[in-house]
């Protein structure tokens, strides 16, 4: 996609206009914001399962990487009428007309508008109470190293183990890991939150000399963070296969718990395509197996 500031393309059947493709969006890995709308499109298939039926929040850099940014939750105006919208009410009464992005030719329309990152919720339009994903976020403070996540992130999957669950980790794409749990259906966020918590509460008896669950940030130094308040309605997470706005392009994607166990591949617009092409979506045997948190909290209950 290279070309004017202004020209109409077609993306799987739809057609839209698109501008300054060649505007640079990481001046210094060559990268434009023509090549974040290519790659979007070119993964639309692997990404759009996590996206489809949720409401998503956008975090736009209109002039790219490193320059001034904004969130948007409320549908831009002149949103085309084939991108659907979901109406929430906000806690100070206002509505707000979440975009949901549901073909390839929306993803597009997003990243045209600069968004480089993609923010779902953990819980669809049709039943915002009931999050599908339990998400356990392992954030590493001022002073703790990726390695130090990869430690915390082996125990997580020890415990998962014992628990007789699978977890699906991904690398956040900056610093982290996040570890998803499929939920059974009519799961609340109240039990995801707790499930969560709870594991957090194991990891730092198990290893308090790198586990914070410190909400303030000046106590966490060193240490990785298990961001359990994640699991909040309408709370988001940078969506697999979505870009981050740091050097490089990088991209979450998901790993392998063999990766996890040693040094694993990190990945960028320029690379994951050909990662997807060599082991497919990682994250799709979770999509239709959900499992039993609220067991596994009465369980991790007597333990912590």
């Amino acid at each position: 996609m290279a070309g004017g500031s202004r020209q109409r393309v077609s993306v799987a059947g739809r057609e839209l206009v698109v501008t300054n493709l060649d505007k640079p969006f990481w001046p210094e890995d060559g990268l434009t914001k023509g090549d974040l709308i290519a790659y979007y499109v070119s993964v639309a298939q692997y990404l759009l399962p996590y996206l489809r039926g949720r409401p998503v929040v956008l975090t736009r850099y209109p002039h790219g990487y490193g320059d001034k940014w904004f969130y948007q939750k409320d549908a831009p105006e002149g949103l085309p009428d084939w991108i659907p919208t979901w109406p929430d009410q906000a806690e100070d009464g206002r509505v707000i007309r979440y975009m949901r992005i549901e073909e390839p030719a929306a993803l597009a329309y997003v990243a045209n508008l600069g968004a480089i990152e993609l923010h779902p919720w953990l819980s669809s339009c049709n039943a915002p109470d009931q999050p599908d994903w339990a998400v356990i976020d392992l954030d590493p403070a001022e002073g703790a190293t990726f390695q130090d996540v990869l430690v915390v992130a082996r125990l997580v999957g020890q415990i998962l183990g014992e628990l007789g669950l699978t977890g699906y980790p991904k690398l956040s794409g900056a610093t982290g890991i996040h570890i998803f749990c499929r939920a059974e259906p009519g799961t609340t966020y109240a039990e995801t939150a707790t499930f969560c918590e709870l594991i957090g509460r194991l990891l730092l008896r198990a290893y308090p000399e790198k586990v914070t669950l410190e909400r303030a940030v000046a106590k966490r130094a060193g240490k990785v963070y298990v961001d359990y308040l994640q699991n909040r309605r309408g709370q988001t997470i940078t969506s697999v296969y979505g870009v981050r706005p740091l050097p490089g392009a990088p991209v979450s994607a998901p790993v392998t718990w063999a990766e996890v166990a040693g040094e694993p591949p990190r990945f960028t617009i320029r690379t994951l395509p050909d990662r997807l092409a060599a082991v497919g979506d990682l994250f799709a045997p979770m999509v239709n197996a959900p499992q039993d948190l609220r067991g596994a909290i009465e369980r991790l209950k007597r333990i912590v």
